[in-house]
């Protein structure tokens, strides 16, 4: 499978560079976490890695961005962000990527995150470790608590009951596109980072396994394990445990998603 994820992921990459020295189309959609817009990229990308999974793993249930999805998750899928950091990807940033995880029994099993400006491929399966561009992988951090850099979701839905005191204690940054934000934390650049109330499925669980695989930790925001059985998601992402009990003093302060 993570062969298949690997080549998925890397021809999606490849199309949307290819599609971005061409220009762009857009096309605005409405969430219910407000407005965002999508590029001919993100249609195209999904159409071409959703082809690919489905040559090996015809009966495959994929849960995808661009295209309705049930609201709750089987345990048994794998979960697609054809393109996450749109909003970077269109203003010609390189802080973008594509994302696939396979869940079996409902846990992350076989995820893998590329970045297409910067060749990299992150891969993980659960037991079996982290890789980066096919070298095994393990997260190191040594730096002091009070110069460690935190990794947040800021912007019209961000908690800022949570984000204000936080950042009275730790230089937080925020680039809203999870599979970098995970990228960081297994690369020793940010200490930890978290998501609160604007991400999916999508956007989680490959960047989690990587980090666990890598040695680092992941949880809910109130510390509790993470739960994969519907479309919104919400988590913390931390080089050691240490980090992460330095975190949940701040993220348990919120009080979870509206009903």
């Amino acid at each position: 499978m993570i062969e298949t994820l690997e080549r998925a992921v890397r021809a999606c990459g490849d199309l949307l560079l290819e599609i971005r020295e061409k220009g762009l189309r857009t096309e605005d959609k409405d969430e219910q976490l407000g407005a965002h817009f999508s590029t001919q990229g993100d249609t195209l990308s999904q159409a071409r890695g959703i082809e690919i999974l489905r040559e090996k793993f015809p009966d495959e249930i994929v849960i995808a961005e661009e295209q309705e999805n049930a609201a709750e998750i089987p345990p048994n899928c794998t979960v697609f962000d054809p393109l996450d950091g749109t909003i970077a990807y269109y203003n010609g940033c390189r802080e973008f990527g594509v994302t696939l995880c396979t869940l079996r029994g409902g846990q992350p099993h076989a995820g893998v995150m590329y970045f297409p400006v910067d060749r990299m491929m992150i891969s993980a399966v659960r037991g079996e470790g982290c890789s980066i561009n096919g070298e095994k992988f393990t997260i190191r951090w040594d730096r002091p608590l009070d110069k460690t850099m935190i990794g947040i979701d800021v912007g019209p839905w961000t908690v800022y009951e949570v984000v204000q005191p936080l950042a009275k204690r730790f230089c937080v940054r925020s680039i809203m596109v999870a599979v970098y934000d995970a990228r960081a934390v297994l690369l020793g650049e940010t200490g930890a980072y978290f998501s609160l109330n604007i991400a999916k499925i999508w956007d989680a669980a490959a960047g989690v396994l990587a980090v666990e695989e890598a040695g680092g930790v992941a949880c809910a925001p109130d510390g509790s394990p993470l739960r994969w059985n519907a479309i919104a998601a919400d988590w913390i992402l931390a080089a050691n445990r240490e980090l992460a009990e330095h975190i949940l003093p701040y993220t348990t302060l919120w009080k979870g998603r509206a009903s």
